[in-house]
């Protein structure tokens, strides 16, 4: 008989002492939020967007911290599009934490994405600052944006430094990471301010990241045309072929232009005609072809070929340079076509010299004042010399460059104004040149790019 109260039972006649009882308790039940984080994780890296939306849905209201919840349903709201929700919902995460630097990227990238790229660029240089530790996917996007405003800057000083910044965070986004977009990126600036060298050794060391990465090896040989060293842009478009069976037109218009710098006429145009049956509405090469018939002496055909790369990039001086010099040849050969030349080369010396012009390019120059000189347009070829002048003063130049100068000089009674050119060591009673009358100055021993075919620097 148990008695209560007390620790000691009668059984049978005999008190019995009962053993201390500890009170289990029940486990205490898990909050409803445990392990929906990490399992909505799972939904949404597997694309699985129905079920995450169920989960958000079921545990919005009671999640104890609903930060994650509005960030995953703003991504899976970018993902299908609705970039507006998206934006509403992550910005409803970054109020519910706002030392989350993953949110602000986010919200910049959906931006980005929108075309908003003021206001992307705010997000992430408030990223940039919350953050405590080198981040290399906000540098590079703070490039980005930086790169797109200095391309579409009107004043001139406020884009070279928004281009220099943008250079700086490209930089940083290379040592503090692995992006290969940066790599990338990085190279295009250094090869836009003809830092080809910088440019070479940035996309070889790319190359550990992705050994067989086809564009960066053709973006590499395409950089060593532009610093003639033809051989080895050769090596690198072999590999590509190696990799691949198909080369693709940037590689085979690299291709091409190796065998014209080697004077293989035929071989380029059969490259050019592979990209001309696939992609025709390539500038450089129609401007390649050109000069391909030019070399083969075949005017008419050379002409319809600069003409239709003019039309599809109408400000490339170097193509309408390139057409000038056909005209005046057709001109020499009494094809009595004086103005369309004169047009052409006008157009290609103030674009080679002005804002949109890549640099300084004497040849343009000389080659219009000798022309205006042979058209009888003598105030005309007095001004285009005196450019001239000032422009070579400091470059070493060919002798060809310094008989034809001298010659028009002294024809044109102009007085020396102290104006110097350094020259070759050759003697110019030597240069081929010296023959009566003028001749034009043809770029057919220089070296040939991409993207600007006929390099004259």
């Amino acid at each position: 008989m148990y008695e209560p109260g007390t620790e000691q039972i009668n059984c049978n006649g005999r008190l019995i002492e009962l053993p201390s009882l500890e009170v289990v308790r029940p486990a205490p039940k898990m909050p409803s939020d445990a392990n929906i984080d990490w399992l909505l994780h799972i939904y949404f890296t597997r694309r699985e967007f129905t079920r995450c939306r169920r989960l958000i849905e079921r545990e919005l209201n009671r999640h104890l911290n609903p930060e994650y919840l509005y960030f995953v349903q703003g991504l899976i709201d970018r993902e299908e599009g609705n970039n507006i929700e998206a934006l509403r919902h992550l910005q409803k995460s970054v109020e519910l934490n706002p030392r989350n630097i993953e949110t602000y990227k986010e919200i910049g990238r959906t931006l980005y994405i929108m075309g908003r790229f003021s206001q992307a660029l705010g997000v992430f240089r408030e990223a940039e600052q919350r953050s405590n530790r080198p981040d290399h996917e906000i540098y590079h996007y703070l490039g980005e944006l930086l790169y797109r405003a200095a391309t579409t800057q009107s004043q001139m000083e406020v884009a070279r430094q928004q281009q220099d910044e943008s250079r700086a965070y490209f930089e940083l986004a290379t040592q503090s990471g692995r992006k290969l977009e940066s790599f990338v990126r990085l190279a295009e600036l250094y090869r836009k301010e003809k830092q080809y060298q910088k440019a070479i050794e940035l996309l070889e060391t790319c190359l550990h990241l992705t050994p067989e990465n086809s564009e960066v090896l053709i973006e590499i040989s395409v950089l060593y045309l532009k610093i003639n060293e033809t051989q080895k842009a050769h090596d690198r478009l072999a590999e590509v072929v190696s990799i691949e069976r198909k080369c693709s037109p940037k590689g085979l218009l690299a291709f091409g232009a190796i065998l014209q710098s080697r004077n293989d006429v035929d071989g380029a145009l059969s490259k050019y005609s592979q990209i001309a049956n696939a992609e025709p509405e390539i500038a450089e090469l129609w401007n390649n072809i050109g000069l391909c018939f030019f070399k083969k002496q075949k005017f008419i055909v050379a002409i319809s070929s600069l003409r239709k790369s003019v039309w599809l990039s109408p400000l490339n001086y170097n193509a309408l340079y390139n057409l000038s010099l056909i005209y005046i040849a057709l001109c020499l050969r009494k094809l009595d076509d004086v103005d369309n030349a004169f047009v052409a080369l006008e157009r290609a010396s103030v674009m080679a010299t002005g804002q949109q012009g890549s640099g300084r390019n004497p040849l343009v120059v000389l080659n219009f004042a000798l022309f205006c000189y042979e058209t009888g347009r003598l105030a005309l070829a007095a001004e285009q010399y005196n450019r001239f002048m000032s422009q070579a003063q400091d470059l070493l130049l060919p002798t060809e460059y310094k008989f034809q100068a001298t010659k028009l000089k002294s024809l044109l009674r102009i007085s020396n104004q102290g104006n110097g050119i350094l020259l070759d060591s050759s003697d110019p009673e030597e240069s081929e040149s010296q023959q009566n009358g003028f001749q034009e100055l043809q770029p057919d021993d220089m070296p040939l790019e991409v993207n600007a075919v006929v390099s004259q620097n």
